[in-house]
């Protein structure tokens, strides 16, 4: 689900090239109009937005015909989403474009691991991340204090603990 997520959001950023494609020679099939609008769209963007609509296209022209239809896909699945889903899902975004890349790697092989498992494992998993979020700061902090801890523990001293 995050893969999905960080997929969609890294691009969002070629909706615009789609909204664009008199800009790049292409055939359009907008009215005057709307090729207007799209053009003074362009136009008010910096020489640095441009350079990275510019790039990013290419990137996506690169892609295989399956690849840029999954993108399609994703884009207008995130099109469709009410603006609250929208936003928690930018926000999620910005939090994982602040992580180092250490923790973005270390985010995704978390995910890909978590896909790997059987749904009732994942329902699991989400059912514990939900009462986490439903849990006061106070003891959000208490919890995670304990995991660390758990972490820092030998195998032998996990063992002896799980006894008790």
């Amino acid at each position: 689900m995050k893969r999905h997520l960080i997929t969609v959001f890294g691009l969002l950023s070629l909706m615009m090239i789609f909204s664009l494609p008199a800009t790049y020679g292409q055939e359009s099939t907008s009215t005057p109009k709307e090729a207007s609008s799209a053009e003074e769209e362009w136009s008010r963007l910096s020489a640095e937005q441009k350079a990275t609509l510019r790039e990013r296209y290419r990137a996506l022209k690169e892609l295989t015909p399956e690849q840029q239809k999954e993108i399609r896909d994703r884009l207008k699945q995130f099109r469709e989403m009410n603006r609250q889903e929208r936003e928690r899902i930018l926000e999620n975004y910005r939090g994982y474009k602040k992580l180092t890349p250490q923790q973005q790697k270390r985010l995704e092989g978390n995910y890909r691991r978590f896909m790997k498992m059987p749904p009732v494992r994942q329902q699991e998993l989400r059912n514990i991340y939900r009462r986490f979020e439903r849990m006061s700061p106070e003891q959000r902090t208490r919890l995670l204090e304990n995991l660390r801890k758990w972490e820092e523990l030998t195998p032998e001293e996990r063992t002896r603990l799980r006894g008790r």
